[in-house]
């Protein structure tokens, strides 16, 4: 592990920590038990959480239409699928260092360099923060029993709050990403010759970023690739939404009137839970998933606990038996394979 990556580490340990500490002060954690978590685990309807299975493994398959509906030109279905399902089972194992696999996985199968599935991967990442903000926006507006919920439990005010934060930002972003599409020759040479006249290694792989998320947006020229690209993207964060709600479910005394708009609740704070991530772990994302479940939705922290680790469980290790099968097949070593995707981007960016 470089500096970065241990630096980063210690931070997502903090905030961890530190949210675990607040959970474990408050009066309804003081009789806390793991007996308790256990015995509601067995309580569970095992044909929930399978259910819950089969949703998130037909994420995978939106995932892997949406990459070739952004790719350019366009590549086959079944070796994006196996990146895709390659990639997250490295992403499971090794944390966020394995995002780079897919996309180098993706472009040594297609015979193409890196930095065109790099692009993608950029594309990506921005159709899925606006798809989380746009799905969670639509329920806290159009779902009457969240806004009744989120109203009665006090927190409407801070999830609006936080929702009218967050949309102005991805509104600025996608208006930076049309300047950007529009004057993006311009800019580029521009950092180009003032990297010529006083070079900088950190402007060197800003400008590598900027020119490969340019060839994101060149593959975004057709309406039709961007309208199916969106409604992918709405489709997937509903299905993971309706995965996340069937493992709920499964839990039958725990919240009984528990619905989909719900679910899309619980998948907002999941997906910012998971920015504190760590491999074979979790943290933030099992911590924000309890906290969503007992604070916002009343439910009992035992069975919110047991909840809570499921989900994280189907969310990141269901796809984990595939992804293994696939590498066992192929010869794949994980970390060597995360070694050749850095050292390409490395490559590629020199």
């Amino acid at each position: 592990m470089d500096r970065k990556r241990i630096l980063l580490s210690l931070l997502l340990v903090a905030i961890v920590v530190l949210l675990a500490w607040q959970f474990h002060h408050s009066p309804e954690w003081r009789q806390f038990s793991w007996e308790r978590v256990w015995t509601a685990t067995q309580q569970a309807e095992g044909w929930y959480i399978v259910g819950s299975v089969v949703l998130i493994l037909a994420s995978y398959v939106i995932r892997t239409w949406r990459w070739q509906a952004l790719m350019s030109p366009s590549g086959g279905f079944a070796p994006i699928l196996k990146g895709t399902v390659v990639g997250f089972t490295s992403t499971a194992f090794l944390g966020r260092a394995g995002e780079l696999v897919r996309p180098y996985y993706i472009a040594r199968k297609h015979g193409t360099v890196l930095a065109p599935q790099l692009s993608v991967w950029v594309m990506e990442r921005v159709f899925d923060m606006a798809g989380v903000v746009l799905v969670v926006g639509l329920v806290l507006g159009l779902d009457p029993a969240v806004k009744e919920l989120t109203r009665s439990g006090g927190y409407q005010e801070a999830l609006q709050r936080a929702g009218y934060i967050i949309s102005a930002a991805i509104a600025g972003l996608v208006l930076l990403l049309y300047l950007f599409h529009r004057h993006a020759p311009g800019w580029l040479a521009w950092l180009k010759k003032r990297q010529q006249r006083k070079p900088w290694e950190f402007r060197r792989r800003y400008t590598h970023f900027l020119e490969t998320l340019a060839q994101g947006l060149n593959g975004l020229q057709r309406g039709r690739t961007l309208l199916f690209a969106i409604v992918l993207t709405v489709l997937l964060w509903v299905d993971v939404s309706g995965s996340i709600w069937m493992v709920v479910k499964a839990y039958p005394d725990m919240l009984p009137q528990f619905g989909l708009g719900a679910g899309v609740l619980l998948m907002g704070l999941t997906a910012v839970g998971s920015v504190a991530q760590l491999p074979a772990v979790g943290g933030g994302f099992q911590v924000l998933t309890i906290f969503g479940l007992t604070k916002i939705f009343g439910a009992d922290s035992a069975a919110a606990t047991s909840a809570a680790l499921i989900i994280w469980l189907v969310c990141f290790y269901a796809i984990a038996p595939f992804g293994v099968v696939i590498g066992a097949h192929e010869g794949v070593s994980w970390r060597e394979i995360e070694t050749e995707s850095l050292d390409a981007e490395v490559a590629e960016e020199g």
